[in-house]
C-alpha cells in the first residue's frame, strides 16, 4: 500500500488536511486567474497547471468548474464582509466618523489586492456562473449595511425598517458601481477624494424615506 493512502498520515499530515491544502491551492490559483484575466479565463486544466496538481485532485474537491468559481467568490466576499464588520465594530461613535472609517477600511482591503476588486465588482456581476450565488451574497452584504444604517443619527428618527432595507440596497448598488469605475480607472480621483465622496453618497442615501 502507498504511504498516505486510505486516509493514513503521510509526513505527519492526515488525509483530510492534505485534501484541504490541495483545495486551497486550487482556489488560490483560480483567484489569481479570475482576478487578473476574468472568470471566463478560468479552466480546470489551467487551474491545475497553476496549482501544480493533476486533474484527479480537481475533482477531489469540485464537481465542476462553476463550483470552483463560486468558491473563489465566496472566499473573497467572506473576507470583505469580515473587514466591514470589524470596521463597524471598532469605528468611533460619531456617525460621520463611523462611516468614514468603514469606507476607508473597506477601500484599503479592495485596493490592497486589485484582484479582489475585480472579483467582487466585475466578475460577480458579469459571470453567468456566479449569478445565483452572487445574488445571495448581495443579500448578505445588504443585511450588514442595513445593520449600520439603522442608527437614527444616520437614517433619521422617522425611518422605518422598509426605508432602511431599501436604502441598504441603494447603498450597495452605488458602492458597487463607484468601486467598479474607480478601480477600472474610469474615475480619475485620488483615494482620499474617492473615500470622502463615497461617505457623502452613503450619508445622503441613508436618509431617503418613503414611509
Amino acid at each position: 500500500m502507498v504511504a498516505g493512502s486510505a486516509g493514513r498520515p503521510w509526513r505527519g499530515v492526515d488525509a483530510d488536511e492534505r485534501q484541504a491544502r490541495r483545495r486551497e491551492r486550487l482556489v488560490s490559483a483560480a483567484f489569481d486567474i479570475m482576478g487578473t484575466d476574468g472568470a471566463a479565463a478560468v479552466t480546470m486544466r489551467g487551474v491545475c497547471r497553476a496549482a501544480k496538481l493533476t486533474e484527479r485532485y480537481f475533482y477531489e474537491s469540485f464537481a465542476r468548474r462553476e463550483d470552483l468559481l463560486v468558491a473563489v467568490l465566496e472566499d473573497v466576499a467572506g473576507q470583505a464582509r469580515e473587514v466591514l464588520l470589524a470596521a463597524l465594530a471598532e469605528a468611533p461613535d460619531d456617525t460621520a466618523a463611523m462611516v468614514r472609517h468603514a469606507v476607508a477600511e473597506f477601500t484599503a482591503f479592495v485596493t490592497g489586492d486589485p484582484r479582489r476588486g475585480r472579483i467582487l465588482f466585475v466578475e460577480s456581476l458579469a459571470a453567468p456562473e456566479l449569478s445565483t450565488r452572487g445574488g445571495e451574497l448581495v443579500g448578505e452584504f445588504t443585511a450588514t449595511i442595513a445593520q449600520a444604517l439603522r442608527s437614527p443619527a444616520l437614517a433619521g428618527e422617522d425611518a422605518d425598517d422598509r426605508d432602511v432595507d431599501l436604502n441598504a440596497q441603494a447603498v450597495f448598488g452605488a458602492l458597487a458601481y463607484l468601486f467598479q469605475g474607480w478601480l477600472a480607472g474610469r474615475l480619475d480621483v485620488s483615494r482620499d477624494r474617492f473615500v470622502a465622496h463615497t461617505v457623502q453618497v452613503i450619508e445622503h442615501l441613508a436618509r431617503a424615506q418613503s414611509a
